[in-house]
């Protein structure tokens, strides 16, 4: 076929496969709006104790599921087909959510748990709190429709790149508020320690890792892709993403997280390792990156937080107080290992396990500090098997695509940042408050969504 003038033209303006792309088209205004919906409602939620009660926890629940209606009344419906990998994950949820549901039933191994038979109630449940359990499975549904949510905007990589950069920008606008209510003494958790609007310092450590995390992963991004285009352009793209990461980790230092510190630095160890092993020509950056911790690192040492230091010089006597509750509540699985208590019931377990001996250990706090061992303890092998494998999966699935496709540093980010919240919640219970878990459940879906329908 002999080509056209109009034909010739348009191959010499297509680039080269491989070639280096110009800008990448970014959405308008009102579709950057409404991506960051979901974020600004679950920062809002931060900041009111992390919707931490019962009646804050259903709003949040319900508001999550309104959301998700929302996204697929507008164009985000038509990434459902790409999600066709989703079968898989949807079929785990569902396992999860038949045995809690399950659970409300008398039907199992010996029947239903003694305690409705010593308070003279009939039928039972496997459960012991079937008012607890009933909550349970609807904040997991609201879970569920965060994770849709974050999976559909993910799906395209234009999208999925402006949300990471909407998330990293409002954390930062998050740190600024929770260091004015720090510093000005109004904020309603005491101590000493920055909470970020949470009940418990250790929770926001678990919010500003992650947020430190995706910020040094723009910082990356906005190096490597300005490279050779001089040192005022470089650091003009950088100059945001700096800002906001040095913002959330003051605010972590602040908060004193011990853990929460230690996952921070493993998973930006890992994300600067991963980067420099899949992309070797952007060692600047990786250095850069590097230096920038360091500094950071720096300024800890010679005039950081008496009160961090003083934690981690205190850190040997915390473990042993957490040891000695993992083994009593581990106890408590041990006791009901298939099916557990049932989802929530971890204060009437809590109560039962109260001795003389354990009472010092076990009476002011409401969750077990070990979200795996909760999890155990309340859903059994058979609820918390599938949630774990769940997770696995889809953790598994962003690590398989990272090496493919355009993104793949804020999709290294994005895994990296669960690193953060699967080492924390070896000591605390971070993934208990409803709006870190639903924080984290819309971060999954967008890294299992990411790009898997291209770039358009």
């Amino acid at each position: 076929m002999t080509s056209t003038p109009l034909a010739s033209a348009r191959e010499r303006r297509a680039p080269a496969f491989g070639a280096r792309r110009g800008p990448e088209r970014r959405p308008p205004w009102p579709a950057l709006t409404a991506l960051a919906g979901l974020p600004v409602l679950l920062t809002v939620a931060h900041l009111f104790f992390g919707a931490n009660q019962p009646a804050a926890s259903a709003w949040l629940t319900a508001l999550l599921g309104a959301a998700l209606l929302v996204g697929l009344m507008t164009p985000l419906r038509r990434s459902l087909d790409d999600l066709d990998a989703l079968a898989a994950p949807a079929l785990l949820f569902g396992l999860v959510i038949a045995v809690a549901a399950w659970s409300l039933t008398p039907w199992g191994p010996g029947g239903a748990h003694p305690v409705w038979g010593w308070a003279g109630v009939t039928p039972g449940s496997l459960t012991i709190d079937r008012g607890a359990t009933r909550l349970e499975i609807a904040k997991l549904l609201g879970l569920a429709c965060a994770f849709g949510l974050g999976a559909l905007q993910g799906v395209r990589r234009d999208r999925a790149q402006a949300t990471v950069e909407l998330i990293v920008w409002i954390g930062g606008a998050y740190a600024v508020i929770a260091l004015v209510s720090f510093l000005s003494g109004t904020q309603v958790a005491q101590g000493g320690r920055l909470s970020g609007g949470f009940l418990s310092a250790n929770s926001g450590g678990t919010v500003f890792g992650i947020l430190t995390v995706l910020g040094l992963t723009l910082f990356l991004r906005a190096w490597s892709r300005t490279e050779g285009r001089g040192r005022t352009a470089r650091l003009t793209a950088a100059a945001a993403p700096v800002a906001c990461l040095a913002l959330t980790a003051v605010c972590l230092m602040l908060t004193a997280s011990r853990m929460a510190l230690v996952a921070t630095l493993f998973a930006s160890g890992a994300l600067l390792v991963w980067t420099l092993v899949s992309r070797k020509r952007n060692r600047s950056a990786i250095g850069a990156a590097a230096g920038l911790l360091l500094a950071v690192a720096a300024l800890l040492m010679v005039g950081g937080n008496d009160l961090l230091w003083s934690r981690l010089a205190e850190g040997q006597s915390g473990l042993g107080d957490r040891s000695h509750l993992f083994s009593v509540h581990w106890g408590a699985f041990t006791a009901s290992p298939l099916f557990g208590w049932g989802l929530g019931s971890f204060d009437a377990v809590n109560l039962q396990l109260m001795t003389a001996e354990t009472a010092p250990d076990l009476w002011h706090i409401r969750a077990t500090h070990n979200v795996y061992l909760q999890w155990l303890e309340e859903a059994g092998l058979a609820g918390a098997v599938p949630m774990f494998l769940l997770i696995g999966m889809i953790v598994a699935s962003a690590v398989m695509r990272s090496g493919t496709g355009r993104g793949q540093t804020l999709l290294i980010g994005l895994t990296c940042a669960n690193v953060v919240v699967l080492i924390h919640g070896l000591t605390d219970f971070g993934l208990q408050v409803p709006s870190i878990a639903a924080f984290w459940s819309f971060l999954l879906g967008l890294q299992f969504g990411f790009g898997r329908g291209g770039g358009r």
